[in-house]
């Protein structure tokens, strides 16, 4: 009988083993129980399921394999978005000091810090699983047959894409990379490795691979395949200067060419991208992801799947939804009882000039309950403001309690659930182009689901604490849990019900991205022409606004690589891009200042030069031999 031990430790952090259970080991380099091992040998499938699941949500059965850190933050996307997104311009954490604080808001790091430990462990845990399956499969511990062999070796493809993800991001965050491959013994040390050396055996390993996957190759919904391989290929070869010290854009390009020349045809605009931005942020948005035939375009190269009953956790798009949103002074209007049919759910304007509206009753008895509750409510000063609307959202009318600043409702985005944990910054608001001084309406639709200062939210960030939020900052939700039809309306036959988990995928490689990240490597010199790369960011423009295929009332004419990178912000904010990329630019320590960049004035200072990279966690270094980053 072929087992797999139960408990398998990498590098001072404790993982789960596959499939079959997600339990925790303490720190050290023994696994806590040695001899207790699970059967896996007939299990290949359910194995390889778990490399999906831990890309997911937080492990199997919802257990986390992080010790001693909270399992929702240490889930792939949202482990990823704490180190992508929070230190930079696009948004701020306002709770959890003893993880986050203002420092780390800042973009000051400390190895003490438990995020810092999260994503980590969660990037070595999936290294580690995608090694571990293919040793697995390598050296016989699944009972195969001729058609199982066949279906081991596609895993096995998938397994390397799939690390070669996790490799992007390491080399984005470490300067001395802990490495380990398919040939690394399960439980040994990973050697810690100069950054160029991991790129190049990165690379080599990923552009090997998808030669192997073959032109042919069908990606399945919700599965890594060549298009994804080479997506995360190219983000590479985009950074290839700052991992590797050369420049690779020729590279980048052609691999972005690749894609697009398979991926960039059909659907309305007939370049391969959605009609509409929101659809791709919605409980359905799964319709747009490769390999799922709900939709003739393919924009979502690689997705996460998610799901409000089977696939649930608090990261991808339920945390993109509910960590930006709350409730806060709002309730839905009372109508004014009536008997009379015809004036059913009209609304009138009272002597005051504000709108209200009817509810018709005809059952007597409930009609005159309804009129003592209105007779009530509008008799007390400090909640007749029920029967007032303020608003009507997706054709429900909504009162607004004028002793409060800021207004939203979960309900406006079909969540059950609300954190009030993050806000944007307002440097990153200023990117958008808005139709009003005080940035409160804008024609772009990637804000459509924003609350701004027309919701009194103020857009200056006076600081990054809880306390003051609707004070501090706008609301910059992407996501919400409404399904949409393809031209961008909602559909709420079709939406799931308003609970506390979100249905939709997260979205983590677009074609959008291939786009703008084909129109940097043109710029660059990498291949291809000026007016391709205007061409490219033209769609994604057009797109934005709702523009008809070919209308060119938002087209620009010419494009710097300044109106590049405020249209990359613009478009992939909150895709887990903007620290990479503001060190790409050579942005990150000076050169651009947004509020309380460095921790310690609302109007931000320049960043010391060793914070490009993150340290080591210091339980890693307690447990290893690793040499700690420059600096820290």
């Amino acid at each position: 009988m072929k087992k797999i031990n139960k408990f398998f430790l990498s590098l001072g952090i404790a993982a789960s083993a596959f499939g079959l259970s997600s339990c925790v080991g303490d720190l050290d380099l023994q696994p806590r129980d040695p001899s207790e091992n699970t059967d896996v040998s007939n299990d290949m499938d359910r194995v390889f399921a778990d490399l999906y699941l831990q890309f997911a949500t937080y492990g199997a059965n919802g257990d986390s394999p992080v010790s001693g850190f909270d399992g929702g933050m240490a889930a792939f996307q949202r482990a990823m978005f704490i180190a992508e997104e929070i230190p930079t311009d696009e948004a701020s954490w306002l709770w959890d000091p003893a993880d986050y604080g203002l420092p780390y808001n800042g973009g000051l790091f400390n190895p003490n810090q438990g995020c810092l430990y999260g994503f980590y462990s969660r990037l070595m845990i999936n290294i580690t699983l995608c090694n571990q399956f293919i040793q697995s499969v390598d050296n016989g511990t699944f009972n195969l047959d001729a058609e199982g062999q066949k279906r081991a070796e596609e895993y096995k493809l998938q397994a390397k894409a799939l690390w070669g993800a996790c490799y992007y991001y390491m080399l984005s965050f470490y300067n001395n990379v802990p490495y380990a491959d398919y040939t690394t013994p399960v439980g040994a040390m990973p050697a810690q490795l100069p950054r160029k050396e991991v790129y190049d055996r990165v690379t080599s390993e990923l552009e090997a691979t998808l030669a192997a996957f073959g032109s042919d190759y069908q990606t399945k919904y919700g599965f890594a395949g060549p298009e994804m391989l080479e997506a995360v290929l190219a983000k590479i070869y985009l950074n290839a200067e700052v991992f590797s010290g050369t420049p690779a854009w020729d590279k980048c390009y052609a691999h972005c060419k690749n894609i697009i020349d398979k991926l960039g045809k059909g659907g309305y605009y007939g370049n391969g991208l959605a009609r509409a931005y929101g659809a791709l942020f919605g409980a359905n948005n799964d319709i747009y992801a490769l390999g799922n035939p709900g939709s003739e375009v393919n924009e979502i190269i690689w997705t996460i799947a998610g799901n409000e009953v089977e696939l649930t956790g608090f990261s991808g798009a339920n945390f993109l939804t509910a960590g930006w949103i709350g409730t806060n002074g709002v309730t839905q209007t009372m109508g004014v009882p009536t008997q009379v049919e015809e004036d059913n759910n009209k609304v009138f304007e009272n002597a005051d000039g504000e709108p209200q509206f009817y509810t018709y009753y005809e059952d007597d008895e409930k009609f005159q309950v309804a009129q003592r509750q209105y007779d009530d409510v509008i008799s007390d000063k400090k909640i007749a403001y029920m029967v007032v609307i303020s608003e009507t959202i997706n054709g429900v009318h909504y009162s607004f309690d004028p002793a409060q600043q800021a207004y939203i409702a979960q309900d406006w985005y079909n969540c059950g659930n609300g954190w009030k944990c993050m806000v944007g910054r307002k440097s990153f608001i200023r990117k958008f182009e808005w139709d009003d001084v005080n940035m409160s309406v804008s024609a772009d639709r990637r804000v459509a689901n924003w609350q701004t200062s027309k919701n009194g939210f103020s857009v200056e960030n006076i600081s990054l604490v809880g306390d003051d939020w609707g004070n501090n900052g706008y609301l910059c939700p992407k996501y919400t849990n409404w399904a949409y039809n393809e031209d961008g309306t909602i559909n709420k036959d079709l939406s799931p019900k308003n609970t506390s988990s979100t249905a939709g995928d997260y979205a983590v490689i677009r074609l959008a991205e291939i786009y703008l990240t084909a129109a940097e490597a043109i710029l660059n010199g990498g291949g291809g022409t000026q007016a391709e790369a205007l061409q490219y960011v033209n769609w994604i423009r057009e797109r934005a606004y709702g523009d008809a295929p070919g209308a060119t009332d938002h087209h620009w004419l010419t494009l710097s690589m300044q109106d590049l990178r405020d249209e990359r912000c613009r478009e992939l904010y909150q895709e887990n891009v903007r620290r990479t990329d503001l060190i790409r630019w050579n942005q990150w320590c000076t050169g651009y200042t947004w509020e309380w960049k460095g921790g310690t004035s609302q109007s931000g200072t320049n960043l010391p030069e060793y914070t490009k990279c993150f340290p080591l966690p210091t339980r890693v270094m307690t447990a290893s031999t690793f040499q700690q980053t420059s600096g820290y």
